[in-house]
């Protein structure tokens, strides 16, 4: 495909309608494809200015009526693997099966029965190092875990994720703790004033300007804010209010939405309703913990979720000995299943 789908590829990227329509995780992989790595670099690190008008001009200049169908193939392909993923209730995969198909499997899609076999590889539970050798083993691919592994390390690092949502038409406690476990376990970071954006140079001179503070986003945090490039950033209300201001519909994160006012960890305060000292803390997941300044998320079993700071992201660590001093029912989430203590 060459040249002509590398153009199509990075106009559909910066188009988000489009990306609604065929998925940002697959284009983005088609891009890592079709692209030379400094390209790609060059987009995601904000350094590289985009003109869509011209590359959607070059789409309609360049492109060939064969590789738009080979382009819609491989769209029609991966969305039919992931209808079937769905109705085995195996959803949590969709990413390793984008990954899998367009790097090893896109040149048997026109095999028969393809789909049910590549998804027939997918099981509960599964180890993805358990998977590849499934891959391999029913297609005769030669798919190296420790490459795969690391491609999916670069890619969870900007997914959001709704993996074992329970409710996503509501914010609620359960789905807020879910949403905290995936941004741990994707390995965002911390960038003040962030609340989920993916991190670029250029957004981390944004911060920087905004947040001067040395303990801000200025002065030496700015470059170790570094570290996270590529990844997801927030600090630690964002944390919270990158869940509260997620649009399931649309993929995006759109700052002051679903009725919950933008706020700090401390101006938080004017809001919320229920509140109690630490030791007093019912034993409900969802719940926010406090100390001054800062602000992290119960997640179960003695253990809190937090955007700890520039230099260590969001982490998981213990409630007792950390600090805490205040719990909060958070304003807005509506809480269900509570035990009491």
């Amino acid at each position: 495909m060459g040249a002509a789908l590398k153009k199509i590829a990075v106009a559909l990227l910066t188009d988000k309608k489009v990306i609604k329509t065929i998925g940002g995780i697959v284009l983005g992989i088609i891009i890592i494809v079709v692209m030379p790595i400094i390209a790609v670099v060059s987009i995601f690190n904000g350094s590289m200015d985009i003109d869509t008008d011209k590359l959607y001009q070059s789409i309609q200049e360049n492109i060939s009526a064969e590789q738009m169908e080979n382009l819609q193939l491989i769209n029609d392909t991966m969305t039919e693997v992931e209808n079937q993923l769905k109705n085995k209730k195996l959803s949590d995969y969709n990413t390793q099966a984008e990954v899998i198909y367009l790097f090893s499997l896109s040149d048997k899609s026109e095999d028969k029965d393809f789909v049910k076999s590549f998804v027939s590889c997918f099981k509960k539970n599964q180890s993805d190092e358990d998977l590849i050798k499934t891959v391999n083993q029913k297609f005769g691919t030669e798919i190296k875990y420790d490459e795969f592994q690391k491609m999916m390390q670069s890619i969870k690092g900007a997914e959001i994720s709704t993996a074992g949502f329970t409710d996503k038409t509501t914010k609620n406690n359960l789905d807020l703790v879910k949403w905290c476990e995936n941004a741990y376990k994707n390995g965002w970071g911390y960038v003040y004033g962030g609340y989920g954006q993916v991190c670029t140079k250029q957004y981390l001179d944004q911060q920087a300007s905004l947040f001067p503070g040395n303990n801000e986003a200025g002065g030496e945090m700015r470059q170790v804010g570094e570290k996270w490039l590529g990844k997801r950033v927030c600090d630690c209300i964002g944390l919270i209010k990158s869940y509260a201001w997620y649009n399931a519909d649309s993929g995006e994160i759109v700052a002051g939405s679903n009725g919950f006012t933008d706020c700090g960890a401390n101006s938080i305060w004017n809001n919320v309703t229920e509140s109690g000292s630490i030791s007093s803390m019912p034993e409900t997941p969802g719940l926010a913990v406090w100390m001054d300044g800062h602000i992290g998320v119960y997640i179960g079993n003695g253990e809190v979720i937090e955007a700890q700071g520039t230099a260590y992201g969001v982490v998981k660590t213990e409630l007792n000995g950390r600090g805490w001093t205040k719990w909060l029912k958070i304003p807005n989430i509506k809480y269900v299943n509570q035990s009491k203590k």
